[in-house]
C-alpha cells in the first residue's frame, strides 16, 4: 500500500511476465517531475540530506525531494560533498 504524499503515490502497479512466467505486482518507474522554484545550497562538513529536509521542509522524511532536484549525482553521499553547491526545491508535497 502507497501512503498518501509518497512519491510513488502517482505511480501504476503493474503485473508484468517475468522469466518463470509469473506476474509479480511491481511499480512503474517513477518519473521524476521538474523542480520549480530551486535555490542553491553550499554542503557544510558533516551535513545529512534528512537533517537538510528538517530544515528546509520541517520533515525529514522529505530528503527525497532534495535527490529529486539532484538527479545528475545518483549516490547520495557524493552529494553532499562539503562546498559542494545542491539545489533544494519548494516543498511540492504538502
Amino acid at each position: 500500500m502507497i501512503y498518501k504524499g509518497s512519491r510513488y503515490s502517482r505511480t501504476e502497479v503493474i503485473a508484468p511476465e517475468n522469466a518463470e512466467g509469473k506476474t509479480p505486482r511491481v511499480l512503474e518507474i517513477r518519473e521524476i517531475p521538474e523542480t520549480a522554484g530551486v535555490f542553491e545550497h553550499i554542503v557544510s562538513e558533516g551535513e545529512r540530506l534528512d537533517h537538510l529536509a528538517h530544515r528546509f521542509y520541517g520533515d525529514p522524511k522529505k530528503y527525497w525531494l532534495i535527490l529529486d532536484a539532484n538527479t545528475e549525482e545518483l549516490n547520495p553521499f557524493h552529494l553532499l560533498k562539503p562546498g559542494r553547491r545542491i539545489r533544494v526545491p519548494q516543498n511540492r508535497i504538502v
